[in-house]
């Protein structure tokens, strides 16, 4: 017998062997879930092959399988089990629960870039989150509004005199978000905010990092080390890792020589004073939640306060009655606090449509680490497997939402809210690993709406019916978020 041939033989052998190796340990899994729906699997690839797609098409994927299948499926990724859970009330119940408050595999995609903390879920996470919190209290976000009020009236300025060009919003936004995470979590001064090595080389190189993340969360041969370099994705990782490293790097050394002088008041103090002053991180822990914890809130508001933005330019109606409330409320001038912020119902309505819209998450996952049930017993999901949470899916599902695919924030109006399930919008999670920055994240998107309208008329390039979708962990506009603006006539006259 050829040699060659005898080795084809041994290979087979060998991973048929594996493969009912495999799902004998895996008998009591595989049981429990052989009456849930899905597309059949694969030996030993399970549904990968499914999957193989560009990773935008991944949701759109998994939304034609829960048409096909219903609103509970599962599919299998090689041997890991995979359950999508897009029912709202079954979600609440499922992610309230300290069974599935674990991450899910893809995020280990995070971990050489953040390491194993509050984003990606390791070990640590609930030790560290407990530190940060402080941080985004309400009593502190108020202390932070001076630099909330003073980068975003910068930011009204800049956007009011572009003129008649067409521009992206988010570029601008982005660097005001950015110096005003500094100058608050970070605790940077003003002076080191605008110094902090590669900052401008990093936020803008965020979105390419993030399409990177999720190419490796989404295409299982990227699981393969040897595919993963020969395919060049190695090398990019490396260089978004060593812009990472030196940018938590300068702010962590930043703080420690600023708190040899003085610490801040507990009031005031930012995230990276107290992973330092807690002493229960290394130094190299500390860099990993900076970084997480920088990119997380500054990266996020940026998008969404440019998706708001980007709405209100496209709903003149609504750009009109979010300004005159402002004037309402908070006046023409002067600063803005967290109180007025409150009062402001239509910029609510606008800001909670832009969530549902553009999600922060597409789509989240946790790993089950105790046997669950719901639906009264009737579906358990087993110990070991995977939960996913199409947030994209439910956030667009026509039970809940009436022409999901169109902007209408009346569709927040109380008395249009009360009609739906109140699960079916959950853009921050839900439990105990929920958005830690929620608080602090739309306190500053709606400063750097006000701040804006109160500089600029925005105007609409483009049509809303041509807005195309991106999605790499979040989901935003692929074209970009263009407007127009021109100063305010009531400010020039006035």
């Amino acid at each position: 017998m050829d040699w060659r041939l005898t080795l084809l033989y041994l290979v087979v052998g060998a991973l048929v062997a594996a493969w009912l190796l495999w799902r004998f340990k895996n008998r009591r899994m595989i049981q429990m879930t052989n009456k849930l729906p899905g597309p059949p699997p694969l030996p030993l690839l399970g549904n990968a092959l499914v999957f193989m797609n560009r990773p935008e098409k991944i949701l759109d994927k998994i939304g034609e399988l829960m048409e096909k299948h219903g609103d509970i499926i599962k599919f299998w990724l090689g041997p890991e089990l995979n359950i999508v859970v897009k029912n709202p009330t079954d979600i609440r119940v499922l992610l309230s629960s300290s069974k599935v408050n674990q991450k899910g595999p893809v995020y280990d995609c995070m971990i050489p870039y953040i390491g194993g903390g509050i984003l990606s879920g390791g070990p640590t996470w609930r030790s560290h989150r407990k530190i940060v919190i402080p941080s985004y209290n309400k009593k502190t976000i108020e202390n932070f509004f001076p630099v909330f009020n003073k980068e975003c009236e910068e930011l009204g300025k800049i956007i009011s005199q572009k003129g008649s060009v067409t521009f992206d919003c988010y570029d601008d936004v982005l660097r005001s978000t950015t110096q005003s995470v500094n100058q608050t979590l970070m605790g940077l001064s003003k002076e080191d905010s605008e110094n902090v090595t590669r900052l401008e080389e990093f936020i803008f190189i965020t979105h390419d990092m993030y399409n990177l993340i999720f190419d490796t969360m989404t295409k299982w041969w990227l699981h393969v080390p040897p595919l993963f370099w020969l395919l060049g994705k190695k090398k990019q990782q490396n260089f978004y890792m060593q812009i990472c490293d030196e940018l938590s790097e300068d702010i962590v050394r930043r703080r420690k020589k600023a708190l040899e002088v003085s610490v801040p008041s507990e009031e005031c103090m930012g995230i990276v004073d107290r992973l330092i002053l807690s002493g229960e991180l290394t130094h190299k822990e500390i860099k990993e939640e900076t970084l997480t914890l920088f990119t997380s809130s500054q990266e996020v508001a940026g998008k969404i306060a440019a998706g708001v933005l980007l709405f209100l330019a496209h709903l003149p109606e609504w750009q009109e009655k979010v300004y005159k409330e402002i004037i309402e409320v908070v006046g023409p001038d002067g600063p803005i606090t967290g109180d007025q912020l409150k009062q402001l119902e239509n910029l609510d309505m606008v800001y909670k449509e832009t969530l549902r819209f553009f999600p922060i998450g597409g789509m989240i996952q946790r790993t089950v680490m105790e046997d669950i049930s719901i639906r009264d017993g009737s579906i358990t999901l087993p110990a070991g497997s995977s939960l996913v949470i199409p947030i994209h899916h439910v956030h667009r599902d026509p039970r809940y939402w009436e022409n999901p695919n169109k902007v209408m924030p009346e569709r927040f109006l109380p008395e249009n809210a009360k009609k739906r399930d109140p699960n079916a919008f959950v853009p921050f999670s839900l439990g105990p690993m929920d958005c830690l920055g929620r608080t602090y994240g739309t306190a500053l998107i709606k400063t750097v709406v006000v701040w804006v309208l109160r500089y600029a008329k925005l105007e609409p390039a483009g049509s809303l019916d041509d807005l195309r979708l991106n999605i790499a962990i979040s989901v935003t506009s692929y074209d970009g978020y263009n407007i127009r603006a021109r100063p305010r006539n009531e400010r020039i006259n006035g």
